[in-house]
């Protein structure tokens, strides 16, 4: 064999592990970004889940002060304690509501014990489109949810969500808070 055809062979051989060794960069270089993409999926997921989870207790929430003739500190503490568990597997101390009960563009009253939660700013102006007088009350339940990573190095800060959710009071006019 004349060495022309075998410095020839050799190129082809230099060439087919370029080749593979050219697999193994893009490897390297395709494989952070598939990471970094199934777990942007994996934190955009949970904090969808978590938005759903916070809008369902705000709605749950409200229900549950719509349904009672009269409230107490005792039944809103229990219902708080009731409605963080609807965050669940999620931390459920994240979760704040304010209430308040508007009759006729005039507020009843108004709860932040839930979480230690700010108040609702300005309620009747919430309440104004759902009233529409002539006795009618609302509840009004506003929620926050400071929803954190389990991946902080994806989403370091928390985000926080929030809520309104409208209820009316289904066996009195007015609930009443005692």
């Amino acid at each position: 064999m004349s060495p022309l055809f075998r410095h020839i062979g050799r190129l082809f051989c230099d060439c087919a592990r370029e080749r593979r060794a050219v697999a193994v960069i893009e490897f390297a270089i395709i494989m952070p970004l598939m990471l970094m993409l199934t777990m942007g999926t994996f934190e955009a997921t949970r904090a969808v889940r978590a938005k759903m989870k916070a809008d369902f207790a705000a709605q749950a929430f409200a229900d549950l002060i719509a349904a009672q003739t009269s409230v107490d500190a005792t039944a809103l503490t229990n219902f708080c304690n009731g409605v963080q568990m609807v965050m669940v597997p999620y931390v459920t101390t994240s979760l704040k509501a304010a209430i308040a009960s508007v009759t006729n563009g005039t507020v009843d009253w108004t709860d932040t014990t839930c979480g230690s939660a700010t108040a609702i700013s300005n309620p009747t102006t919430l309440a104004t489109t759902l009233s529409g007088g002539g006795g009618n009350s609302v509840i009004i339940v506003q929620t926050s949810y400071a929803y954190t990573s389990p991946v902080p190095y994806m989403m370091p800060a928390s985000i926080t969500l929030t809520q309104t959710a409208f209820a009316r009071p289904r066996n009195v006019t007015t609930v009443q808070k005692n």
